[in-house]
């Protein structure tokens, strides 16, 4: 490689390749269009011929690109590697990228990074939110550093660590008839109006896949596509819902919501998920705190 090619062309040129958009790698890197533009100009020059497609607005890697985009993702994860380290005695820096699925942004990791931020000052971490199949790719890409969600996940390019289990509580108003019974059946339930999340939700898949081990489904089915509505719909009397422990633990203490006594209780894991290959020391020590700390979120 042509020694006069920078760091900053290769970060441009991963971030371009990752997004298929020059504007949106120049504003993820801090940089102006125009900077942007020049510099991957200038490495397809150093490098004797172009990376990209040109399509309409947007750049498709074409196969030179494609062949040299591992080497290039190596680079630079060797270097924030070594920025890591260089934080020395004095602790390692740098920034690290984490992608959450929805319950777990919501209602378990925004303590968790308090606390990672407040033990190691040199490090900064930036959460992004989607379902699990996003947070796959993002990660896959290398636009995210760690994944943590809350439904399966397949891609046999990424390491799966389970991380915390978690179970699904069926939940109603306190006004509800059943919230005073005892162990009742899926059976007395079917013609509730049951609340779910949309489509492709972790929470979603969970419960369904356990509703077809108990060959049961409900009558009326209603989809909310979050759980904060689907909460304040259950205290409105709308019908019931089964959510996670750690989305209803504030409403169970204030006496907002209240649980039905059933032994349909369906469980899950949280899992944690990161390319494989070496990590850096920053990812190393995040995802060992995070596995570290598990017993004191159950």
């Amino acid at each position: 490689m042509n020694r006069s090619v920078t760091l900053r062309q290769i970060e441009v040129f991963v971030h371009v390749a990752r997004g298929g958009n020059l504007t949106a790698a120049a504003v993820r890197l801090g940089l102006s269009q125009s900077a942007a533009s020049m510099s991957l100009g200038e490495l397809e020059r150093l490098l004797g011929g172009p990376l990209f497609h040109r399509v309409g607005r947007g750049l498709c890697l074409n196969d030179r690109g494609r062949s040299l985009l591992p080497s290039a993702e190596a680079v630079l994860l060797a270097f924030r590697d070594f920025s890591d380290r260089a934080g020395g005695e004095g602790g390692l820096s740098g920034d690290l990228v984490v992608a959450c699925s929805t319950t777990i942004a919501n209602y378990l990791f925004p303590s968790c990074m308090k606390a990672f931020l407040e033990a190691h000052r040199g490090l900064s971490l930036s959460l992004d939110v989607g379902n699990t199949e996003e947070i796959a790719e993002e990660v896959r890409k290398g636009e995210a550093d760690l994944g943590l969600v809350e439904g399966d996940c397949a891609d046999q390019g990424l390491v799966t660590e389970k991380w915390l289990r978690d179970e699904l509580l069926l939940c109603a108003s306190p006004r509800h008839p059943l919230v005073t019974a005892r162990s009742v059946p899926l059976s007395r339930l079917a013609g509730e109006t049951w609340i779910f999340r949309e489509e492709g939700a972790g929470t979603l898949s969970t419960l369904l896949k356990a509703f077809a081990e108990e060959d049961f489904f409900p009558d009326r089915i209603l989809h909310i596509g979050h759980t904060e509505a689907i909460k304040r719909a259950v205290e409105a009397g709308l019908g019931v819902s089964c959510l996670s422990r750690f989305a209803l633990s504030r409403e169970l203490r204030s006496g907002d919501l209240a649980l039905i006594d059933t032994p349909f209780r369906p469980h899950r894991w949280f899992c944690l998920i990161h390319r494989r290959g070496p990590r850096s020391a920053a990812l190393t020590l995040l995802v060992d705190w995070l596995l570290d700390r598990r017993s004191l979120l159950t």
